[in-house]
């Protein structure tokens, strides 16, 4: 039986996880595991609720239920949440590896930012004169971004030079402060300074853009470098000059470590990765011919990846469609299976979405209690794809969290989980193998998933506008003191029972009723009382017709039952039943009245030769037939 390695790690950072994991299907223990990563696509431009709701992947697990962690503890864009995964991967007694940041208990693989940030400042100042620079940094608290900082520092006044805290500033790690930090650079009255060294290549891909737009060169008018040696610096032009960390001796070192805690060998709580200098364009150093090649290459398959991306959003805008014209969830299962069983060239033979039951069975509960009860784990797929093969909807929970999962299948497997939210809400995960074409290369995963968040947020809102509309409806056609049909109900639904029977030849009754003496309750007794009679009759009339009949609050004290039936005998007995019912709430209940009434039926005959009305006035006549027999033969009936 294999065993199972959770690996936490951001979408915004694949290149570093895929490396790890090519180190770790190098090793020879590769195939003794199952990795399942969780993935989040966090970033500090996002806003906090955004983040919230990608941040609930990472709380998904019950970590006890691995044989490893892995956690790029400097990658998640919140060094507080990977510090807490490792504490809790500690505290239940896992093995578990934190990369980057050193946390007590763990086996920490500090990335050496030194060596590689030293070799660069030299080279800079040695190689290039560089005599001012700037420093883009991550976020103004993250360890790595301090030690890049403190080297680059420390680096220059060995030479001579400062680098002074107005020379510094943080990107956040992203494009959109870094655009703003390079416009602010170039709009500076004392001019630019000869080099901008990046905490990572994002954001001097951000700057070196920037600076294109403002038409000012790179590296002929300023040098630009940056930090972690990403595909698409290295596709750039100018091509950037970097530092490289080795994330695929970390996979291998992960992998070799868990297999010794499991052959219950020691090992080392600490080891260094180290980095090293990636000359590039950007500081004119050099040109090379490798960068020209990849660079040829990656035009060569432009227009390759130009179709898949079409295909792509062709399926995109099919599946949006798919969802948010439904105003229900019933059959979404078969609809989102059959959607996905004809795109498995891009999502793969391995897929599955996973919801929270409440999400599905209460589409009217907030967002923070379906959050609460997938918290509890009670979940269920309703798309369900694996190994090419479809299923039906299957429960689960937050122990087997890929159904269908099996630790003896034939082969080992990568699986990506990702969340679904609403916001800072998190309503289920989408499960994906490192087969399908999505995890393989160049198209954008996050924006697959964003799209689809956003069709079911869309879809639940119409759900939810559809009920409220159809509740208004109801609303509209419902008399409110007695909870029968009013007019407009009377109008839109016993029309159509008229057309029924009148299609199926079946008999139609029609019947009227009347509270006998309603305006002596009323002047004797109050229009509560009245009130009172109105409901009480209300009450015998839904408890004695079927439930394909219909009752209406016709009038004032008015009545109209309307329903098909067989034979004239169940209309008697309809008549009898609520006249019983009636007695019997003169019997038990206190009121200082006794309520009677009148009524009368019609039966149509089967040829329908007369409207709907014509049979309301016959019955209505045969009711006040019986209502002024009763009034002759009794007098007031209190």
């Amino acid at each position: 039986m294999r065993k199972r390695i959770a690996i936490f790690a951001n979408g915004y950072s694949m290149e570093f996880l895929q490396s790890m994991l090519n180190g770790i299907e190098q090793s020879g223990f590769y195939n003794n595991y199952d990795y399942l990563v969780f993935l989040s696509h966090t970033s500090y431009d996002d806003p906090e609720e955004m983040n919230d709701g990608e941040f609930a992947i990472y709380r998904l697990p019950y970590i006890e239920d691995f044989d490893g962690v892995i956690v790029f503890t400097n990658c998640l864009n919140s060094c507080g949440s990977g510090v807490e995964l490792v504490k809790r991967a500690v505290d239940c007694g896992t093995p578990v590896v934190s990369i980057g940041i050193r946390v007590e208990g763990a086996i920490n693989v500090d990335i050496d930012n030194t060596t590689g940030i030293r070799e660069l400042c030299e080279h800079l100042i040695t190689m290039h004169n560089v005599r001012h620079a700037v420093i883009i940094g991550g976020k103004d608290d993250h360890p790595e971004s301090i030690v890049r900082i403190d080297t680059c520092r420390t680096v220059f006044h060995e030479h001579g030079l400062d680098i002074n805290d107005k020379d510094i500033f943080y990107g956040d790690w992203g494009n959109v402060k870094t655009t703003v930090i390079t416009d602010s650079l170039a709009a500076n009255p004392d001019g630019l300074p000869d080099a901008i060294i990046c905490a990572n290549d994002i954001m001097a891909l951000a700057c070196a853009t920037e600076l294109a737009r403002l038409n000012i060169r790179v590296p002929e008018d300023v040098i630009v470098t940056g930090y972690d040696s990403i595909i698409r610096g290295q596709l750039f032009c100018p091509v950037l000059t970097t530092v490289s960390s080795d994330y695929s001796t970390i996979g291998q070192e992960c992998i070799q470590l868990f297999n010794d805690a499991g052959d219950g060998y020691s090992i080392s709580t600490d080891f260094k990765i180290p980095s090293k200098l990636v000359l590039g364009e950007s500081c004119g150093c050099f040109e090379s011919k490798l960068f020209d090649t990849r660079r040829k290459e990656n035009a060569r398959d432009t227009y390759s990846r130009y179709l898949d991306h079409l295909k792509l959003e062709s399926s995109e805008r099919t599946l949006t469609q798919l969802i948010t014209d439904s105003t229900e969830y019933e059959g979404l299962n078969k609809r989102l299976i059959d959607f996905y069983s004809a795109n498995r060239d891009i999502f793969g033979d391995d897929f599955f979405i996973v919801i929270h039951n409440k999400y599905l069975e209460d589409v009217m509960s907030d967002d923070n209690a379906v959050f609460e009860d997938g918290e509890r784990g009670r979940l269920s797929s309703i798309v369900a794809i694996s190994e090419g093969k479809v299923c039906d909807r299957l429960d689960t929970d937050r122990h087997r969290l890929i159904p269908l999962y099996d630790h003896d299948s034939g082969t080992n497997h990568i699986y990506y989980l990702m969340p679904l939210h609403n916001g800072r809400y998190n309503y289920g995960y989408c499960v994906i193998s490192d087969k399908s074409k999505l995890m393989l290369g160049h198209m954008d995963l996050h924006s697959n998933l964003e799209k689809l968040m956003l069709a079911f947020k869309i879809q639940r809102s119409n759900i939810q506008l559809h009920i409220y509309n159809e509740s208004l409806k109801r609303m509209s056609q419902i008399d409110a003191m007695t909870g029968l049909y009013n007019r407009l109900g009377y109008e839109k639904k016993a029309i159509p029972i008229y057309h029924e029977c009148e299609r199926l030849r079946r008999m139609l009754m029609v019947m009227f009723i009347d509270i006998n003496h309603m305006k002596l309750i009323n002047d004797s007794f109050g229009h509560i009382s009245g009130d009172s009679a109105i409901r009480a009759t209300a009450s015998a009339i839904m408890a004695n017709i079927k439930p394909d009949w219909i009752a209406v609050r016709f009038g004032g004290d008015e009545f109209l039952i309307i329903g098909g039936i067989t034979d004239e005998t169940e209309a008697e007995d309809c008549q009898s039943s609520i006249v019983s019912y009636i007695s019997r709430i003169n019997r038990e209940e206190n009121n200082p009245f006794t309520l009677s009434v009148s009524s009368g039926f019609i039966l149509s005959d089967r040829t329908y030769k007369k409207p709907l009305t014509e049979y309301i006035k016959e019955a209505d006549n045969l009711m006040y037939v019986t209502k002024r027999k009763l009034h002759s033969e009794n007098g007031h009936a209190f």
